[in-house]
């Protein structure tokens, strides 16, 4: 499987899900899949890229070990995104109403056949 099926399966299986993207720490996109065609889930997750770079130093600085999650809640949407290896991450943006809890399950799951990839 190439990422953009992983990513496939992924929005396909959480109730709510709007896209998912794999993005590198620099903010540029691996690959994307959007259900909505007027949600950037590339852009979205450049720009949250320094905030994935921000937790990482303050979980290194205050000895908290590895940053694995980022959740972040929003008027319009959700996006979870999780650490994929050293140099990337996975996430998937939800509406409010959808289900945060499968989103976690289901990005959770991918992520060894993510890592398998680089």
């Amino acid at each position: 499987m190439d990422f953009k099926s992983l990513l496939q399966k992924v929005v396909e299986s959480v109730d709510g899900a709007i896209g998912a993207a794999v993005i590198g720490e620099d903010g540029i996109s691996i690959d994307k899949f959007s259900k909505q065609s007027d949600f950037d889930i590339t852009a979205a997750g450049a720009e949250y890229s320094t905030i994935i770079s921000s937790a990482r130093k303050a979980s290194a600085s205050f000895g908290l070990g590895k940053t694995n999650e980022v959740l972040i809640s929003t008027e319009k949407a959700t996006m979870i995104m999780m650490v994929v290896g050293t140099s990337y991450f996975v996430t998937l943006a939800l509406n409010l109403d959808g289900n945060l809890g499968r989103g976690r399950l289901e990005l959770k799951k991918v992520i060894p056949d993510l890592e398998k990839l680089f």
